[in-house]
């Protein structure tokens, strides 16, 4: 029998994964560490099978990056990388099976070596990855001619290191502007934010609107994101449609985590 291996990758951030015979859970999503120079720690994630087959998970490590200003993970495979953290961290268990309905803990170590060029904001994903195989032509006839297929699932962990000493923070909204209507007939702003401090930060955006002819005012608020040190990241909001027409003063604001400081643009439109 002649078989034909076809391999398909999936990458999931985190969250949950569900076919026809899998369902995998993982969590949580992000991890967080704060450790000196020469300074350890573990932080525990949680894999469960859901699904009804046994799976195998293989737990490894990359460095990542994030070019442009569209937040998307792009995979770095250069250990030298020089704000990455993968070759500092470990798993056990790195590799196991789990039964349906098992759940299992694994261990994430950071070890942060003693040197000055670790002193900076750090970061690196886990990868979880299961393999699952599905076989076709399985009739037993030696002329028969199938396919093998060979699904691997990998979860994304993002892991971020920041040592206690680097504390600087500072956002810019260097872009914030009306781009007309969407699809749904909302009214649409983007704006985009500039990391320009040493620490990864963790922003809450949101618009205050005020109406120049009634003076009401409205808040909206969008999805929380992280923006790397020196990087970019571009955001959407939407105005409610119910918006009555006239001129409208729009604040757009990012908390960035600062004690002291947030990032704000003004725009006036009008809704006609």
């Amino acid at each position: 029998m002649r078989k034909v291996v076809l391999l398909v990758l999936c990458v999931l951030l985190g969250g949950v994964l569900k076919t026809n015979a899998q369902s995998v859970s993982v969590s949580p999503s992000r991890l967080y560490f704060k450790e000196a120079l020469g300074g350890y720690k573990s932080q525990r994630i949680r894999v469960t099978n859901n699904g009804s087959v046994t799976e195998t998970f293989q737990v490894t490590f990359n460095n990542f990056g994030s070019e442009g200003n569209k937040g998307k993970t792009q995979i770095i495979q250069d250990e030298d990388y020089n704000h990455g953290c993968a070759q500092w961290l470990s798993a056990s268990p790195a590799f196991f099976e789990l039964a349906p309905g098992v759940t299992q803990d694994v261990e994430i170590m950071l070890q942060v070596p003693n040197v000055p060029e670790a002193n900076s904001a750090r970061w690196a994903v886990a990868n979880v990855k299961l393999s699952k195989e599905n076989t076709g032509g399985q009739n037993g006839a030696a002329n028969e001619t199938g396919m093998q297929i060979m699904q691997t699932f990998q979860f994304l962990i993002h892991i971020f290191q920041t040592p206690p000493t680097v504390t600087y923070k500072e956002a810019n909204i260097t872009r914030f502007v009306h781009n007309g209507t969407n699809a749904g007939n909302q009214q649409e702003l983007v704006m985009e934010v500039e990391n320009t401090g040493e620490t990864i930060l963790d922003c809450a955006p949101y618009l205050d609107v005020v109406s120049l002819k009634t003076g009401e005012t409205s808040r909206i608020k969008t999805r929380a994101f992280t923006v790397l040190p020196q990087g970019r990241r571009e955001i959407k909001f939407h105005l409610p449609s119910a918006l009555t027409s006239g001129k409208y003063s729009i604040l757009g604001v990012i908390d960035y985590g600062s004690d002291t400081d947030l990032a704000g643009a003004e725009l006036e439109i009008e809704i006609k």
